[in-house]
């Protein structure tokens, strides 16, 4: 069963990362909508090659995610699949779920906008208005996030996404990896 901290948690990136438009269901319009949000970030037109490899990566995820939580095989994923598919993943929390793992990878090379293997405020930030976060508290949760190092590397993002997904403790960084903890 998973704690009332972390299902929070994953309502707070249900509706703020997921549910692109605001319909109460994550769905395949809210993963184009994410795409189209992106590349409106970066300025990529449709035929730009990284608005395409955008579009590939996260239309994979939106299948791995379906096929994981969308329990009555609508097109949809309402609140109470969200949180029953994560009800599944607190009984073996050090296992990460396949969408999960290609969203962590999608998010972090997003972030890395010099590509140089690790990103900064500014980088975190810029992602994270996209999603509609406010730049401020994004650079906020970033300071908080890094432990006020002016970058986070590849790999120890990879331990704060963890953290996110398996933490009960409020006060640890990886909590604010989606750019806030106002859970």
């Amino acid at each position: 069963m998973i704690s009332e901290f972390r299902k929070m948690k994953f309502l707070y990136l249900f509706h703020s990362f997921f549910d692109t438009n605001s319909s109460g269901n994550i769905d395949k319009a809210d993963f184009k909508l994410a795409v189209d949000n992106i590349a409106k970030l970066r300025g990529w037109g449709l035929n730009d090659t990284k608005y395409k490899e955008t579009e590939t990566a996260l239309m994979n995820i939106w299948d791995v995610l379906e096929k994981t939580a969308d329990s009555n095989n609508d097109g949809q994923i309402s609140i109470e699949e969200w949180l029953t598919m994560w009800e599944e993943f607190a009984k073996n929390p050090s296992k990460p779920l396949e969408w999960q793992s290609l969203y962590c990878r999608l998010i972090f090379e997003l972030e890395d906008a010099g590509g140089d293997g690790a990103i900064d405020s500014e980088e975190f930030a810029a992602v994270h208005e996209s999603f509609g976060l406010l730049k401020e508290d994004s650079i906020a949760a970033f300071e908080f996030m890094s432990r006020g190092k002016p970058t986070i590397s590849w790999k120890e993002f990879q331990e704060l996404w963890k953290e996110y997904f398996t933490s009960e403790n409020p006060c640890d960084p990886g909590n604010y990896i989606f750019g806030s903890a106002t859970y």
